[in-house]
């Protein structure tokens, strides 16, 4: 009960510190893809099967390629909690029910936001999410989460 109370503080204070200033509005997510996509905004309801990959297919036919950053992660914590509405345990329960039920793996994991920005960049089919000041100019935003709400880019 007590490393469950522990655990809790430890995720609410992570998140109430990236929320509230550790990196400021001018560091929200953004969720950037390859700059020759044609795809120009993505809305809450069209990212959220992306990065629980229901939806595999761009709408010219190509697979998407969706990348995340480590469970972890403050700005994973935070993009999370507005594209899927799901808290880090919540989370990883749905990702072994996925796996229990057959379904398609979750999105390739990678370990900082600059390598989301470089495989996005490098990759037509990519997908990702990254903090504004990572987003670089081979990658296009098609959405933004600032305060925890999805506005366009």
């Amino acid at each position: 009960m007590r490393n469950t109370l522990k655990l809790f503080a430890g995720v609410a204070l992570g998140l109430l510190a990236y929320n509230v200033g550790a990196q400021g509005a001018k560091d929200d997510i953004v969720v950037i893809v390859n700059k020759g996509n044609p795809v120009r905004s993505l809305s809450r309801d069209e990212l959220r099967p992306i990065f629980q990959t229901t939806k595999t297919q761009w709408p010219d036919g190509n697979r998407i390629a969706p990348f995340q950053l480590p469970e972890a992660d403050s700005i994973r914590h935070g993009f999370d909690a507005a594209v899927l509405g799901l808290d880090p345990d919540r989370v990883a329960r749905y990702w072994v029910d996925r796996k229990i039920r057959g379904g398609e793996r979750p999105p390739a994991k990678l370990s900082t936001p600059a390598a989301i920005a470089r495989m996005v960049g490098s990759n037509a089919a990519g997908i990702g999410y990254v903090a504004a000041a990572d987003a670089t100019p081979a990658v296009k935003v098609v959405a933004r989460i600032h305060n925890g709400e999805i506005t366009g880019p």
